[in-house]
């Protein structure tokens, strides 16, 4: 299946379902491999505020795009709630980010 198809099922799915979060995530994995990085922020973000996922994948997700975008402390927020849902991400995370 094509990205854009992959964008599509989901869109439809999110429709038929505003409270698919898998649909959500789909999406958002998709845009970012896109490199749509603004609306993958935007299911992101719905994702955490409104569907008020448990989802470590998603903070740390989200935790880099804010990192990549200048939004340090979001960034920080995002990956420490991400550690606080699965500790093990930490050999993931260790080196990836560096300071100026």
């Amino acid at each position: 299946m094509t990205p854009f198809e992959l964008i599509a099922q989901a869109t439809q799915a999110i429709a038929a379902n505003p409270a698919d979060a898998s649909a959500y995530k789909q999406r958002a994995l998709t845009l970012c491999q896109m490199q749509q990085y603004d609306d993958a922020l935007a299911d992101l973000d719905t994702l955490i505020d409104t569907l008020h996922t448990d989802d470590a994948d998603i903070y740390q997700l989200r935790g880099t795009l804010r990192m990549n975008r200048g939004d340090k402390n979001g960034a920080l927020a995002d990956l420490r709630h991400a550690l606080d849902l699965n500790p093990d991400l930490l050999h993931q995370l260790s080196g990836q980010f560096k300071t100026k």
